[in-house]
């Protein structure tokens, strides 16, 4: 072979001016030969796998990176370009993948492999990728979630710094389908208000549809720390987030007197009443100071609008509410709402955003009956006789709920619940003594009651006058002294008056000395002296939610269901079982 190679390159070389043309040639096709060899390996050979901190000695290689993959967004400037722009993060430093015609994006946290060419401009450093093979992970790569309330990281969030974790919890602002990159909030109650803590969340790429605040939803992330705001936040990516579409959203009524409000609901789903005013371009809602705010009507709307008109005439409309930097005003576009149109005309959800956007027509009418749905304010005892109450448009105390004065006719055998809700036929009147408008309530349907409060000792009178006359669950000792009934807290002298209903289970001996959770009414009444105020449980007993006259707490200390009067189905009783256990 050897000898075969050295004639050959014999020949190439001889000088002999009769075999010059066959020499060029044979090194033609020894050349093409070589760079086609080349070219082979540089296509065939495995890319290199390197450390980030690595990369600008291998500037315009091609490579392959493995890290944890902490961020991503697809389209990063909305200018339609098949692209995901991802953070790799390995331990030894952190690059921006810049992936062309991309693939799947697995899960944050997750341990990918990316291949790209290293590329240097400016200053800046970054791998380019092309095609959905340029990132690899399997099933083992995926992160191990920690699923957590947001209580949870609140109490220490250092233990989490770093991980992977999964919170569910109600995001506090509308976000768009085409934002690729926003800051919000994931509270632990929908409304913002009543929230024990928050959540900030940065949101990135573009989600593909419309977030509602208040929405619960479920997301996943990396919580990191923020040095420069010196926050905790979640990163989180917008086509992760899973919303429960069963969660009945709060959709605000804005009010016509607080328009430096309206920003805070800008993006949002709202509605609002007043006098339409309808005709080819946009539409307008007059309040009743005069002010106006733009209505784009939906093309159903329209087509409803030219069949019946509906202009000049009082309407709640519901849309999302935008800025238009064409008027430079707020508008309610119903093209973006949720709702398939923009116009409800429904009298009964509208009448007390009606009082507010047309007080002087409706009490200008005092013959004219409306059928009112809204909720209970504060508690109402039973009464042979008319009685003054409040109702109002939400069921929970949030800022700007709207209030209205009414009278309740007698008699009534049950009492109103706070927050209970009622559908109620009524007329509209002006009280000369309290200067204010009010209804008259001339008959009422309840709806169910709603569920008993919870007590803590530890909140004190000042948060429990909130609850008076609420069913409320609080958790203590039933001690009687001198024929009197007390609730005592565990451990402690703290304690309320108790007066227990007829045969209440918590008074039997079964029951004695044991703290357990009751059940009952909160009342508030002055002292024998009428220098201070006591609290009362009223008709009360230990909490027994299944009626087999074992409460619910002894129940959960026995190991037996409190759904089931026979937890095990033997034909006796719990309570009977329990009894022959201490005997």
């Amino acid at each position: 072979m050897a000898d075969a190679v050295k004639g050959l390159m014999d020949r190439i070389t001889n000088e002999d001016p009769e075999t010059r043309g066959q020499q060029l040639w044979v090194m033609f096709a020894l050349a093409m030969f070589l760079v086609a060899t080349l070219n082979w390996y540089a296509y065939v050979r495995e890319p290199e796998v390197i450390q980030i901190e690595q990369l600008l000695e291998y500037k315009n290689e091609v490579v392959k990176v493995e890290g944890t993959l902490i961020s991503w967004v697809e389209d990063p400037y909305a200018s339609g370009d098949d692209r995901i722009d991802a953070i790799i993060d390995d331990g030894t430093g952190v690059v921006e993948a810049r992936w062309f015609r991309p693939g799947v994006m697995p899960p944050i946290g997750t341990t990918v492999t990316v291949m790209g060419d290293i590329i240097e401009y400016d200053g800046r450093i970054w791998l380019q990728s092309l095609g959905a093979g340029a990132m690899e992970w399997t099933s083992d790569d995926l992160p191990d979630v920690q699923r957590l309330a947001i209580a949870d990281v609140a109490q220490s969030p250092e233990d989490y710094a770093g991980e992977v974790i999964q919170l569910t919890g109600f995001i506090g602002e509308s976000i768009a389908p085409d934002a690729t990159f926003t800051s919000a909030y994931l509270g632990d109650h929908p409304n913002y208000g009543n929230s024990e803590h928050q959540m900030h969340l940065i949101v990135r790429s573009a989600i593909g549809q419309w977030i509602e605040a208040t929405s619960k939803v479920e997301v996943q992330g990396i919580l990191t720390y923020q040095q420069r705001d010196l926050r905790w936040s979640l990163q989180i990516q917008g086509p992760d987030i899973l919303v429960d579409r069963n969660h009945v959203l709060n959709i605000p009524q804005l009010d016509w007197s607080a328009e430096a409000t309206w920003s805070y609901q800008s993006g949002q789903t709202v509605t609002m009443t007043g006098i339409l005013v309808t005709g080819d371009g946009p539409w307008a809602l007059s309040g009743p100071s005069g002010q106006t705010i733009c209505v784009l009507p939906s093309e159903e709307d329209r087509d409803a609008e030219a069949n019946t008109s509906i202009s000049n005439t009082l309407q709640t409309v519901e849309g999302r509410l935008m800025w238009s930097s064409s008027t430079s005003s707020w508008c309610i576009d119903g093209n973006m709402g949720v709702s398939p149109t923009l116009v409800d005309p429904q009298t009964p959800v509208g009448l007390l955003a009606m009082l507010s956007a047309d007080p002087v027509g409706m009490v200008e009418n005092p013959d004219a009956t409306y059928t009112l749905s809204a909720y209970v304010k504060y508690a109402v005892e039973p009464s042979v006789e008319q009685e003054e109450a409040f109702f109002v448009d939400v069921a929970a105390y949030m800022p700007g709920w709207t209030t209205v004065a009414v009278t309740l006719p007698g008699p009534r055998t049950v009492w109103l619940e706070a927050g209970q809700s009622i559908i109620s036929n009524v007329s509209v009147t002006w009280d000369d003594e309290d200067m204010r408008i009010r209804l008259i309530v001339h008959d009422y349907t309840l709806g169910p009651v709603p569920q008993a409060r919870v007590l803590l000792w530890d909140d004190g009178a000042i948060q429990w006058s909130y609850n008076r006359d609420q069913m409320v669950h609080l958790n203590g000792k039933a001690v009687q002294d001198d024929g009197v009934w007390r609730l005592v807290r565990d451990g402690s002298n703290d304690s309320i008056l108790l007066q227990p209903q007829g045969q209440a289970i918590g008074t039997d001996s079964l029951h004695a000395d044991q703290s357990m959770t009751w059940f009952g009414r909160l009342r508030q009444t002055q002292s024998d002296d009428g220098l201070s105020l006591v609290y009362s449980l009223d008709q009360a007993d230990a909490l027994d939610t299944d009626g087999d006259g074992l409460s619910d707490t002894l129940e959960d200390a026995f190991g037996t269901s409190i759904t089931s009067e026979d937890s095990d189905d033997d034909g006796v009783t719990d309570r009977d079982e329990y009894a022959q256990s201490q005997a």
